[in-house]
């Protein structure tokens, strides 16, 4: 299915052959995102994904998983240009083609929403969990979640592509989101339906009753099937002025803030469909701490993630100052829940310990707009993230996966309906997928659901765009990573040697941000070989007079260390203690391991203790156009 060049609009660029540092390249990453993607795409369902895939089996093997697949399809529809842009290759771009005009297929021409319809060749889409689908009956279903994906993905071709007939689906789809919304006072919701959570029948809701608690619906969560179209109406906004998009993402902000879904106080039971066991019995904030204020959570990391970008993204660009710090409260509770250093957050408290693939896409983008807003410098937070558990998290070792699925039990009779499962080529096909959970240290009998796997390229992405950032004649660069721009290319030696090298192309002045580990005397800075004394100004050095071919030259020592930490404390059974080794800002390894023969081992590093960085002959690529509303 490989192509040399895209057959969607917007992915011109420049190529040129570089020789630079074989360290982490997030273009790199990218693309092999793409083989992932595309490769777990099911040409023979209507351009569907296989939801999950399971490496513990002998063979591997993946499936289709009902309205998932349809609702999550649309993070596909989001990441295939995210990844282009950021790597140029056209690997599987007739299966994003394809893909892409499924998805709009979905949209009705009715009333604009997105469905899971029922169709021959795919009997199980209406089905989400038997558990608590409900009466699904044969109806096409819109989950309004997967709506607000759907929107995210066509704002996104929007602003890469310009103008276009995608405002005509944008503007119904914007229409029946707010035309399906239950208004209450001064906040918007949707009710929790039937199938999947919050999915809506074409004949109309079941039922208009309100949310009463954050864990109803069978997935345990609110809040989460609201967030996504607030993302996607600010962005609209953004672009067109659409003052129904505002006043709707006012509304469902202000929802998704109510005090009932925040803070300590379980709801073990919670209503309706609610599933039991979420969270342990009794847990609550400390005393005089008053958490649904703060933004603290309790189940879920994901879910509630997906509803602070939205708030975040409505409290940027209206200045809302309350909710602007409501979302920073949260975010900073939230790196109590796990290893920050290692950009690690235990994704369920007191039920697991494990970090989701989606959680580390949320991680990154609330830490970048969380410093965009003005509300903190959290560009170390994100290096964390990204450096560590993001990149550990994506699945690149077909070697491991095949001994962990030799050492696996053969797999029984599957109890799938025809079509819905595949072994052929798993391993090869989902390579750069990224797992649905891990420990601190290792992958447990290492599964997809590609949910994480849309999210957390997207983290890849914004990671990526920020790394630099310019306009006109001015960049600055946030994140010493590599990176090639139009107004500098950035090669970064880290973690083997405290070397950065900018090449100046159209930026005359940039702004380049020393991490926090960085000790600022070891400081130097060199253009063309000259020394020049640094020019601080917060966080960030400064160079001016530059001319295109100039190279600046950061150097500085990289410290050492060790260090345990514990997760899941107070927590009989699940509490551990983990011990990290680093190099500036990444972990070289991480103590103790799970030696069964099914797990996917992390942070094997060592090689990154080595003085000299190993360099590498790279075909860089720069696109003409960027996505940066995300």
């Amino acid at each position: 299915m490989a192509s040399n060049a895209p057959t969607v609009p917007g992915y011109e660029g420049t190529r040129y052959e570089a020789v630079v540092p074989d360290t982490l390249d997030l273009a790199d990453r990218a693309a092999l995102a793409l083989n992932g993607m595309g490769g777990t795409i099911d040409p023979n369902v209507g351009y569907s994904m296989f939801f999950y895939v399971h490496y513990a089996s002998r063979p591997p093997v993946m499936r289709h998983q009902g309205s998932a697949d349809i609702s999550c399809d649309t993070k596909y529809g989001e990441s295939f240009p995210l990844m282009r842009l950021m790597c140029g290759s056209g690997l599987y771009a007739e299966v994003e083609a394809a893909h892409r005009a499924e998805l709009l297929s979905r949209l009705s021409p009715d009333d604009g929403l997105y469905y899971a319809m029922q169709r021959p060749d795919r009997p199980w889409t209406l089905t989400y969990n038997p558990a608590f689908d409900g009466a699904v009956g044969g109806e096409d279903l819109s989950n309004l979640g997967g709506c607000g994906r759907m929107l995210r993905a066509l704002v996104t071709w929007r602003e890469r592509e310009g103008e276009s007939e995608l405002d005509r689906h944008i503007q119904a789809l914007v229409r029946g989101l707010a035309r399906v919304a239950v208004y209450q006072d001064d906040y918007a919701f949707y009710p929790i339906g039937v199938g999947e959570p919050f999915s809506r029948p074409r004949s109309g809701w079941p039922h208009t009753d309100e949310p009463r608690s954050e864990t109803e619906g069978g997935e345990g969560s609110v809040v989460a099937y609201h967030g996504h179209q607030i993302q996607g109406l600010m962005r609209w906004y953004a672009l067109s002025g659409d003052a129904g998009a505002l006043v709707l993402a006012e509304k469902l902000s202000r929802f998704c803030a109510l005090p009932r879904f925040w803070g300590g106080v379980v709801d073990l039971e919670g209503s309706g469909q609610g599933l039991v066991g979420h969270v342990a019995p009794g847990r609550a904030d400390p005393p005089g701490v008053a958490g649904a204020e703060q933004g603290h959570w309790y189940t879920h990391l994901h879910a509630r993630a997906v509803a602070l970008r939205g708030i975040l993204e409505y409290a940027r660009m209206v200045q809302d100052a309350r909710l602007l710090e409501f979302v920073r409260r949260a975010y900073e509770f939230t790196l109590t829940m796990g290893i920050p250093r290692l950009g690690w957050v235990n994704c369920w408290p007191a039920r697991q310990v494990a970090v989701e693939g989606c959680a580390l896409g949320d991680l990154v983008a609330l830490g970048i707009r969380l410093s965009d807003a003005g509300m903190g410098d959290y560009w170390d937070d994100v290096d964390a993230v990204v450096r560590n558990q993001l990149v550990e998290q994506q699945l690149v070792r077909p070697d491991v996966l095949e001994q962990i699925s030799e050492a696996s039990p053969p797999r029984g009779e599957p109890a799938a309906l025809p079509g819905q499962e595949t072994t052929e080529d798993v391993i090869a096909r989902s390579l750069g997928n990224f797992a649905g959970a891990a420990t601190p240290a290792d992958i447990p009998a290492p599964w997809v659901m590609q949910c994480c796997t849309g999210n957390a390229t997207q983290g890849l992405y914004y990671a990526w765009e920020g790394i630099v950032r310019g306009s006109g004649d001015t960049a600055q660069v946030n994140l010493l990573l590599n990176r090639a721009s139009r107004w500098l290319d950035v090669d970064s030696f880290l973690p083997f040697k405290g070397r950065v090298e900018i090449s100046a192309k159209a930026a005359q002045q940039i702004a380049v941000r020393i991490p926090g580990w960085v000790r600022r005397s070891g400081l130097r800075g060199a253009v063309n070989g000259h020394e020049r004394p640094s020019a601080w100004v917060g966080n960030y050095v400064t160079f001016g007079g530059l001319r295109p071919g100039d190279r600046v030259v950061l150097q500085f020592p990289v410290p050492e260390g060790t260090a345990s930490y514990t997760v899941a404390a107070h927590i009989p059974g699940q509490e551990a203690a983990y011990t990290l080794t680093w190099r500036g800002n990444t972990v070289i390894s991480v103590e103790p391991h799970d030696s069964s023969p099914t797990t996917y081992p992390l942070y094997q590093r060592e090689a990154m203790r080595a003085a000299k960085a190993p360099t590498k002959a790279s075909t860089r690529f720069v696109a003409e156009t960027a996505v940066a509303g995300w």
